[in-house]
Parts: structure tokens; sequence; C-alpha cells
């Protein structure tokens, strides 16, 4: 009998836990085992889904998940199991010991995008209400915290501002910065679908990509230039008059500030930065603003630079001077990396916001969460995550650090300088499923239950909220994060004397969804657990007989004056240029097979599809610099050196080298630096310095 002419014992409806599009999947399941996924036919992936969400379930039976409390009792001794109360007792009185010390800005809290909604909003609730600081933040630091920025302060709103299904409605698809097809497959799949039947397909991208070759027009831009080409687009339609002067008029603000900033980028300019011919360009430009509708697309290669907030600038002030917002088959659609990282943002786990990204410095929202939750609330926004952990060791620094389903050690830039600072802390607590490579250094691990072994909602890149459902009890001693959120909160509630602990004495999840629509009715106050058993639905959901809004910004922009800003967004070289020792350029990025660090699909089949590390590199330079195909070779860079598997391809222009940062072993963030964004504060993951050699005598690859 083979496995698909079995008979489940039970089929339990949920979502993918892996990318953004948050595909809605059936688990059949035989035996306490997972033999089938197969896809449902609603939205939003109608009836699709890639190989990770098809053969990427692995990890939940795999014998590094953690299955009982751990403390470390003195630093230098061994971890040891203790029971569910000794654990938690000892991770709240070292952290309210440490706050009597230092103060409450010593601890830092960060948050997951694989949790569900109601477990980053109970993180966030936990630094705020329970101890007293807005030091909260989640993995959106690192990935769309610029796409964030750009878009709260232009728009009034960081989400996706159409929807997936109105793909098929565009006339014009750019993509920019996003390996659609390996990182999106079931979105990728989409636009493909999409070009195929008429629309024209533009994508801005260094590398040769799956859509790349499916595209109209392949702009092939220099690494670190994305600011001039698209600013160059924005001034090539004031030039000639092609840009919506009426929606400018009528909706936006900002453009004689603005114009300015933009009017050395003609397009000869542009060619000489970008490398792209000024004819391309020049079409781009054309095609997108003279469209019905014309939707963009944009993911970490955007994002991941020290002007990453600049970048996405310019593709909002693009999408404003084409008037492309407030349509079906339009606007600004960044595609959200992890299942929940969405929801996240939307919960408040970020340092500068509550729930609803409503700011903390504002007092009149500071006065309505203390009403809320019965506590004063801090003044000042709390440290990015990637200010936290530069602070360890400082005087005035973070002290503790309590990760839910986070390792900083894979993605935090500059591996061995974020080992050095976790080195320096005073307690770590680590809340996750797997070890992983900050496991080592916890001093506190509690257990947690997956994404199959619990209820919740997720919400995914274009705002639609899904209920997930458990498929199995919680292996070992294992407990879902809400559960062990709350009772860390019951108890830092008492010692920190911040309210009472009886507040954090919820039934189960749906509780707590509860206080999240009382807390943000018109964002949430249509989506109860009962309707989203029915049906997910996007937010806003004012009310019960609310459908959810699809298309954002059809009446007026999210901001104090309903019209958009725009802004400058000046271009800036990199942070590190090649040359010298160093003459290449490396970024960083995903295959189709893995997902972010690997903690996940590493622990699943797909570790046997692709196995090794593997670095892109142009044959140009592979001849240069004696590298072999499918020989061993060493990337270095200032910061340090990894060793993979040369692949010469012309995928990756020439100067370039390509690695993806999946494999702990050989982990590419060691090679990238610590350059920030000065405004969303994420790393410079796409561009650093490096050179390439045989992998021969290890000691001619040291760092300079």
């Amino acid at each position: 009998m083979t496995p698909l002419r079995l008979q489940p014992d039970r089929v339990v409806p949920t979502v993918c836990p892996y990318c953004g599009v948050g595909c809605r999947v059936d688990l059949y399941v035989k035996d306490e085992q997972i033999y089938r996924v197969m896809a449902q036919e609603g939205p939003p992936n109608y009836g699709a889904l890639c190989v990770k969400g098809r053969f990427g379930l692995g990890f939940l039976h795999h014998p590094d998940r953690l299955k009982t409390p751990l403390i470390r009792r003195r630093k230098g001794a061994e971890l040891e199991p203790v029971s569910w109360d000794e654990a938690l007792d000892f991770a709240a009185g070292r952290l309210a010991r440490i706050a009597a010390e230092s103060g409450p800005d010593a601890l830092y809290f960060v948050s997951s995008a694989k949790a569900t909604n109601e477990e980053s909003y109970l993180m966030q609730k936990l630094a705020r209400a329970a101890v007293g600081t807005h030091n909260v933040d989640h993995c959106a630091r690192l990935c769309h915290s610029s796409s964030t920025a750009a878009l709260s302060r232009s728009l009034g709103s960081a989400a996706m501002s159409n929807t997936l299904e109105e793909i098929g409605l565009s006339d014009v698809i750019l993509v920019t910065g996003s390996n659609t097809t390996e990182t999106h497959p079931v979105i990728g799949a989409r636009i493909k679908k999409a070009a195929r039947e008429g629309a024209f397909l533009i994508v801005a991208d260094p590398r040769r990509i799956g859509l790349a070759e499916a595209a109209d027009l392949w702009l092939r831009l220099r690494p670190g230039t994305d600011a001039v080409l698209f600013g160059a687009m924005a001034r090539h339609l004031v030039a000639s008059g092609r840009f919506d002067r009426g929606f400018v008029e009528r909706r936006t603000e900002g453009f004689e500030e603005w114009w300015p900033s933009v009017e050395a980028y003609t397009l000869e300019f542009a060619e000489e930065t970008t490398g792209v011919p000024a004819g391309r360009i020049r079409e781009a430009a054309e095609r997108y603003a003279g469209a019905r509708a014309a939707a963009i697309y944009w993911a970490m290669g955007i994002t991941q630079h020290a002007h990453g907030t600049d970048n996405a600038q310019a593709l909002i002030n693009l999408a404003l001077l084409a008037g492309q917002l407030g349509k079906p088959g339009s606007g600004l659609n960044p595609l959200r990396g992890q299942n929940n990282v969405q929801g996240a943002g939307d919960m408040g786990a970020l340092p500068n916001v509550y729930p609803g990204y409503q700011p903390v410095a504002d007092r009149q929202v500071r006065k309505r969460w203390k009403a809320l939750w019965h506590v004063p609330q801090p003044e000042n926004p709390g440290r990015t995550m990637t200010e936290a952990f530069e602070s360890i060791g400082d005087a005035e620094g973070v002290r503790a650090v309590y990760l839910m389903g986070e390792d900083p050690i894979t993605s935090e830039p500059y591996q061995d300088h974020v080992r050095a600072a976790l080195e320096k802390l005073d307690l770590l607590i680590v809340q996750d499923i797997l070890k992983n490579e900050t496991f080592p250094y916890a001093d506190v691990v509690l257990p947690a239950a997956s994404f199959a072994e619990k209820h919740g909602t997720f919400t995914n890149t274009d705002r639609r909220v899904q209920r997930i459902r458990p498929v199995f009890e919680p292996p070992g001693e294992a407990r879902p994060d809400w559960w062990i959120t709350a009772q860390m909160g019951r108890r830092l509630a008492q010692l920190f004397k911040r309210g009472w602990s009886e507040a954090w004495n919820y039934a189960g999840p749906e509780a707590v969804w509860e206080e999240v629509r009382l807390a943000l009715p018109q964002m949430f106050g249509g989506l109860g657990y009962e309707r989203l058993e029915r049906e997910p639905l996007r937010w806003p959901c004012p009310h019960e007989r609310s459908p959810g809004v699809s298309v954002l910004f059809t009446d007026g922009f999210y901001t104090p004056s309903g019209k958009a800003r725009l802004l400058p967004a000046p271009w800036r070289p990199p942070a590190e240029r090649p040359g010298g020792d160093y003459p290449l350029v490396l970024s960083t990025g995903r295959v189709l097979y893995h997902w972010h660090g690997g903690t996940l699909s590493r622990r699943s089949d797909l570790e046997r599809a692709y196995p090794e590390m593997k670095v892109e590199v142009h044959p140009a330079d592979a001849e240069r610099y004696g590298v072999e195909d499918g020989e061993p070779v060493w990337v270095v860079s200032r910061r340090g050196r990894i060793q993979a598997t040369a692949w010469v391809t012309d995928r990756t222009p020439e100067g370039v080298v390509f690695a993806p940062f999946h494999f702990a072993e050989q982990p590419a963030n060691r090679l990238t630096l610590d350059a920030y964004d000065p405004t969303s504060k994420i790393p410079e993951y796409k561009f650093a310095a490096v050179r390439l050699e045989p992998a021969g005598t290890p000691e001619a690859a040291e760092p300079g």
C-alpha cells in the first residue's frame, strides 16, 4: 500500500510555516505522522504549494526538538533539566534583579515572526506592561524594517497596499530585489502566469534570477545602485511630463522638497552609475507610468542595505508620481519573508510603536495603552534589535536578552562579533522549538510548541488573518509560546509591581485575541475566531459585517493630512567598497529548498535536495582567481572566512559572489559587516567586499 492510498486518522487544516504567502494546507496524519500535505483550493494559494510547504515539515519530529526546561545556575555550569515552575521562577528572578541594578532598559525582548499574532502581542506586552520598557523587536529589523520605515512615514501604513489575487489584474508588474520564484514560489508562479497572459514584466536585479528569464525588460543594475535607478525613472516621468499631475496635486505633498533630490539623476547619469542602458531605464519608466494598473513587488534585495530606507522610498516616490496606488492591480507590495512577520509588526513587536503601529512617542497613545493595561508607560522608544546587540558590554547597555524563536548567531551580521557580545550577557533566555546556534549560550531554555501543536492566528503578506490549529500534542514538556509568555508575565508583574498578576490569566489564545480586538477595533474588530474559522479575512476589518479591505488608499492615506508624502531618497554608495585585497562584492540570499537560517528546512527531507553550501561565481572571476566549478573555495572578508563549493555560473554578474545564508557550519553572515541604515537600523547584508581563494592552505585565507 502506498502512502497516498492510506486512510488518514485525521486531516487538519492549517497554514504553512515558511514564507509570508501564508499558503493554506491540509495535513494528513496517520499513526501520529504527517504523510501527506495538500494545498487548499481557496486563497491565497489556490491549490498551489512549493517544495518547502510540501516536504519541509520533518522538523516537527526531529531529535533536536527541545522538550524540557533547562537552566544554567552559574556561568560555566552545564544546563540542567528542571520543572516549569523552577525555570520560570529562575528566569523571572534574574530579570528582576538585573532591572533593579540597572533599570528596565537593561532588559531586551525579542519576539518571533514564526510565532502567532497572539504570542507576539504577549511578548511586547511583557516588555511594556510587566517590565516597563519599549525594548522589544523582532526579525523584521533584519528584513523589512526599511520598508516599514519608508511606508509608514510616506503613507501611514507599513503593509502591502494590494492583494495577491490582483496580480492577474496588473498591466505592468515591476519586481525588484526579490528572487520571487525561489523565495515566494507561489507568488513567483502567479507573476509568470500574468506575464504569459499579457502583463508587461519588468525585473530589476543584478542576478539572472528565474523572473529575469521571463521578463519583457530586465534591468541588470550594479549592486547597491537601486536608488539611482528608481530616482532616474521618477525624474524622467516629471521631466517628460508623463507623471500623473492630477494625482500628485490632489493626493500628495512634498513635491517641491523632493524634486531637487533627483534633479541630477538624468538617464545618462543613471546609466553610468547603474550600468543599465538609458534607453531601457526610459522604457521601464514609461511602461510603468503609462499602465492602467501597475504594481511593484520587492523584498530584501531592496531593504538589506545601509541605505535600504532610501531604496524603499525611491519606489514609493515612483508609485506616487505615476498615480499607481489606490486601485486594483496597482500598489506597493513588499513581499514579507517569514510566515508571520506582518503579524509580529501589527502586534507591536517593535521598539517605536504599540500594536496597530501607534507611536510610543505620542503622549495620547501612551495614555490609551496605560488605560488598557492599567500601568504607566515609558516615554522614550526602545532600542532596535541591532542597537541592543551592539550595546551589550557597555555601561548603559543591555545585560539580559529574552529570545522567542530567534537565532541571532545565524541571523545577525558579523557573526563573530555577535558571539563575543552574547558571552558578555548576564542572562540569555532562549524560548524555542529546536536547538540552534544560539542555544549553547543560553542560561535558561524554555521549550516551545511548533505551529502544528497550538491554536492561534497568522497574518500573511497581504494582510490576510488566518487560523492555525493543532495537529499534535507538544512533545515532552514543551508548551505554546502564549502560555510560556503569560506565565512569565504573571511573575514579572508581581516582581516589578506593575498591575496585577491576574491580568495574565488567559484561558487560551482566543482570549488574547479578544484583547487585541478590543485594543484595535478599526483593524481587527470584525475578526473573531468564530468568523475566522469559516474564512480568513484581511485587516482592516472593523466590524462583523465588513468583508475586510483589499485595496488600501482608495480614498486617502493614513497620514495626519490624508496625503502621501514625497520624500528625498538620495543615493549613497555602499558602506564598504571592493578593492585591494577584497576586489569582489558579496551578496547573500536564499535558495528554493531552504529557509533563512535553515533551522527548520535542514531538519527535513529538503536537506537531501540541497545538502551543501554553494557560492555562485561568474566564469570570468573563476578564471581570474583559479576557482574550479564544483571544487571547494574560500570566501574571505575583513571579518572572517568560510569554505563552500564553487558554482561557476553567469547568473551572478562578474565581480559579484552570491552566497545563501542557510548553512550554520558555513555561515555567510560571518562575512557581512555591521553597517546599519541610519533610519531603520537594518544591516548591510547585500554588499560586502570579499576575495576568493581555492581551498588549499587555510593560512592563505586568513582575513586581512
